[in-house]
């Protein structure tokens, strides 16, 4: 399927011709509600059941807001922050589910232990648009890395430069006496309480580099761009059942088995809240594996692991892998021997899971820099999945994605802004994109699973745009994207 190119307007032929045939049927059921007794009128619509307490959890959510990693820039993602919170009730009311990928799930790991209220979100612009982004800025120095990655040297610096910001999303002040990450955790009394999902990629599975080493891509495994789902080549698992030896040399972190499925590519940390919610998807549906988010330690992880991409900080391996959500709880990580994440670059917006449980609610992503090819290339030939096909698909799901303008990305690849300059580009683009209620990714690619999930929790009153058009109830029809905000929008 190819990507489709979006040409500025927010509402293609379909989606108009949906409105104006939403616009015959409204005007024709208030007709018939005036010859109708109000006794014999029939409920059009169910809510969720009272009973379900995941139901009634998220029943209110309106909005998902995915903070999509751009590196050093989390001081443009603030500036939209304030804008969106003085616009976006939802945001104010308790009714946002947040996500983060990369640097990005700094802030969605602040705002699943504080939510968003006024004095939170203020405490968040000031930390995102002063906090110390020296030693990463450095590091992110593409000419830099190519000379070392040429010599066969490592670019990857230490946990350590993300204290400060760890130490924000955790709530603790006092962290520069701090000797290591774990002291800081040990500082905070922080817990996830919101809805907040955060992306790692698994290192096991995706990695993909050839047996003998170096920068050759293997070419050994195969992945299902639709789940995610990663598996070996068929001639290669063939061969390898023949040369069990031979496995155990060249893949030490895997299990040969039967099947050729390796497991999935990417892990979601979730709050208890998600975890319950996205586990009621299909295990051959879902996008990821769960890992379920309890403690401040587990907070810490989910950042250190979301941001560890190749070349930027070393890879984290997981202290607690039982808090993975699997099939089979004897085997927790299947065909793998371990957990190791790799960063949380893969799914720019990871909103297909929670968009397919909740059809209710919107999509706003905080913008995303598509990777220049020799970044796309170098990730495909280690970690198998070609990004840029992955965002295509996630992009899908995006209502708004306030990309940075090219004015601004000239300024993030010369580096050469201060944060509060940053904050200011980031707050004006959000009020362009919020004025006119328009700014989409630049390329989409319609994914497999695009209905509501069979346990999805479908609002009282659905909305006319929140599916497509045609034959059936709601839950059984594909779901509109590329809305824009809506109704969500405050003037």
């Amino acid at each position: 399927m190819s990507a489709w190119r979006l040409h500025g307007t927010r509402l293609d032929r379909r989606h108009m011709t949906g409105m104006a045939a939403a616009a015959r049927v409204a005007c024709l059921v208030a007709t018939l509600r005036l010859l109708v007794p109000a006794a014999a009128a029939e409920p059009t619509s169910r809510g969720p059941d009272p009973a379900d307490g995941v139901a009634a959890r998220f029943a209110s959510m309106r909005l998902l807001l995915c903070f999509m990693g751009k590196g050093s820039s989390l001081p443009y993602d603030a500036g939209l922050l304030h804008e969106a919170h003085a616009r976006i009730p939802a945001l104010r009311e308790g009714r946002t589910v947040v996500a983060g990928n990369s640097s990005g799930s700094i802030p969605a790991a602040y705002f699943c232990c504080h939510d968003f209220s006024t004095a939170s979100v203020r405490h968040a612009e000031e930390r995102l648009k002063s906090g110390n982004r020296d030693a990463v800025r450095k590091m992110e120095d593409v000419d830099d890395k190519i000379a070392k990655l040429s010599r066969g040297l490592g670019t990857e610096i230490d946990h350590m430069a993300l204290a400060e910001f760890v130490a924000f999303a955790l709530g603790v002040p006092a962290w520069q006496d701090a000797r290591s990450i774990d002291e800081i955790v040990r500082r905070s009394s922080a817990r996830p309480r919101f809805p907040c999902l955060i992306v790692a990629c698994n290192k096991e599975v995706l990695e993909d580099v050839h047996p003998d080493g170096g920068f050759t891509p293997g070419r050994l495994k195969e992945i299902d761009y639709d789940t995610l789902a990663v598996s070996w080549k068929p001639e290669v698992h063939a061969w390898y059942l023949r040369h069990p030896d031979r496995f155990r040399r060249d893949h030490p972190d895997l299990v040969l088995t039967p099947e050729r499925r390796i497991g999935r590519a990417v892990t979601y940390f979730v709050d208890r809240s998600l975890y319950d919610l996205l586990s009621r998807i299909p295990p051959e549906e879902r996008q990821a594996d769960l890992r379920l988010m309890l403690d401040p330690a587990d907070v810490a992880l989910a950042i250190l692991a979301s941001a560890s991409e190749p070349t930027y900080f070393p890879a984290v391996p997981d202290p607690r892998p039982e808090r993975i959500l699997a099939p089979d709880r004897t085997n927790v990580l299947g065909a793998v021997r371990r957990r190791t994440y790799y960063g949380g670059y893969i799914v720019s917006l990871p909103a297909q899971d929670v968009r397919r449980m909740l059809p209710g609610i919107r999509v706003l992503g905080t913008g995303w820099r598509h990777n220049p090819l020799f970044a796309r290339t170098l990730l495909k030939n280690w970690l198998l999945a070609d990004c840029e096909r992955v965002a295509f698909l996630a992009e899908w799901w995006a209502d708004m994605e306030v990309n940075p303008d090219r004015e601004f990305v000239s300024h993030m690849e010369n580096r050469d802004t201060t944060g509060a300059e940053e904050f200011a580009y980031g707050l004006r683009r959000a009020r362009e994109v919020f004025d006119r209620d328009e700014c989409l990714p630049p390329f989409v690619t319609r994914p497999r699973f695009d209905r509501p999930a069979a346990a999805a929790i479908m609002p009282a009153e659905p909305s006319d745009d929140m599916v497509e058009d045609g034959a059936g109830a709601p839950r059984d029809r594909p779901l509109r994207t590329l809305r824009g905000l809506g109704p969500l929008l405050a003037p």
